[in-house]
């Protein structure tokens, strides 16, 4: 099965770390292109896209899912988190491994 995402940068080179190929974009024009180039590729059958991009796309992703044609499309949330609100590395660390990150305020110590 394979996969391929459009996103930010950010996100696209994340998930070229774990073998996924992807196109980074940067506005709906691109989006656009990025989408019709995927839909074409016989070898793309999940396509994941990101909050930012679906809602570029609004209008044809809907229509292409009604289709029920491959690829077929996650949306996936991108490392801005939704909405465009950037997540913290404390956050980040936490949701992979389960570890909080705390600073020690206690007198005495350096930051």
């Amino acid at each position: 099965m394979s996969f391929h995402i459009i996103a930010d940068q950010d996100t696209v080179l994340g998930f070229r770390f774990a073998g996924v190929t992807g196109a980074a974009v940067d506005s709906p024009e691109s989006a656009t292109a990025a989408f019709a180039e995927a839909k074409s590729d016989g070898a793309c059958q999940i396509l994941l896209l990101s909050e930012q991009v679906e809602a570029w796309l609004e209008g044809s992703v809907v229509a292409h899912r009604l289709a029920a044609q491959p690829p077929y499309i996650v949306t996936v949330e991108s490392v801005w988190g939704p909405e465009g609100k950037r997540k913290s590395l404390e956050s980040m660390i936490y949701e992979a491994v389960g570890i909080r990150i705390v600073g020690d305020d206690s007198p005495g110590t350096s930051k």
